[in-house]
């Protein structure tokens, strides 16, 4: 029987072999369920999703995972779950999220694979989520998507992007592509400035429009950090060498080398956390 992956490794990437390993040598499960779920409940009612115009609507979510598996992707559940906290004798976790998106996560958390059709509020939740809980393979793989505009419309509404702009802090990826893209790409027509968001993004934002070398465009610049489409230059690569051994090693030439300046080893970016 093939060994599990060591927890103690810091799960970069999604990896077949890695999570074949573990589902093959682990039994240990632990319940996932979302926030809004009745807790007096012992079982799901028939009635807990519903599905309209062939989509799937769930109500509630519950879906008991391998702690194995939850634990080598999240230091924070491996904390939580193996270490000396309350939570370690639990047999459920909650997660604070809508139903759909809990079940993205679990969904991801098997196959590596997020759905096909995706809209803006669940990937920026699901991110925020992927930073709370430091799940560093998740948020490469949403970056992936949100960087090859894979996502709704070109950027999200105001009200949508607040999501992630009030939960992180402006050194994060996220962060760092929703300014980018603001900054080239967002047209006055779109909708009118409120105070939806917060007000460290829009000096951000003056700063950036005030530098900017291009014109502001609805469509593809291509001289704007977003219009060049390397989404490992939002993976939180900490050099070259940790490039090469995870986003490389798993797609060779289609993985873009990340800039110098978007290495966290050379990053000069204060943090500055609004939390």
């Amino acid at each position: 029987m093939a060994s599990s992956p060591s927890v103690a490794e810091s799960a970069g990437m999604w990896n077949l072999d890695n999570v074949t390993a573990i589902l093959g040598c682990t039994t240990d499960t632990i319940q996932l369920r979302s926030g809004d779920e009745d807790h007096t409940s012992e079982d799901t009612d028939e009635d807990d999703f519903q599905t309209e115009k062939s989509e799937t609507t769930y109500k509630t979510f519950r879906a008991s995972v391998q702690k194995e598996l939850l634990c080598y992707f999240s230091p924070y559940y491996r904390a939580a779950l193996k270490g000396g906290f309350s939570e370690a004798a639990s047999k459920s976790v909650v997660l604070e999220l809508d139903p759909m998106v809990c079940c993205m996560l679990v969904g991801w958390l098997y196959s590596g694979k997020l759905p096909k059709w995706i809209e803006w509020a669940q990937i920026l939740s699901l991110y925020v989520f992927a930073d709370r809980t430091d799940m560093l393979a998740l948020r490469r793989a949403i970056m992936t998507r949100i960087v090859h505009f894979e996502v709704g419309d070109r950027i999200p509404r105001f009200e949508v992007a607040a999501i992630a702009l009030n939960s992180l802090p402006s050194t994060s990826p996220l962060y760092r592509w929703l300014l980018n893209a603001y900054i080239h790409h967002w047209m006055a027509d779109y909708e009118t400035l409120d105070n939806t968001l917060p007000n460290w993004f829009l000096v951000d934002w003056v700063r950036g429009a005030a530098a900017r070398k291009c014109e502001v465009t609805e469509d593809d610049c291509g001289r704007c950090p977003c219009c060049e489409y390397n989404a490992c230059n939002y993976h939180e690569h900490e050099n070259t060498e940790e490039w090469k051994s995870t986003c490389f090693a798993a797609k060779g030439c289609k993985a873009k080398r990340p800039d110098n300046a978007f290495l966290v080893v050379n990053s000069n970016i204060k943090d500055r956390d609004p939390r």
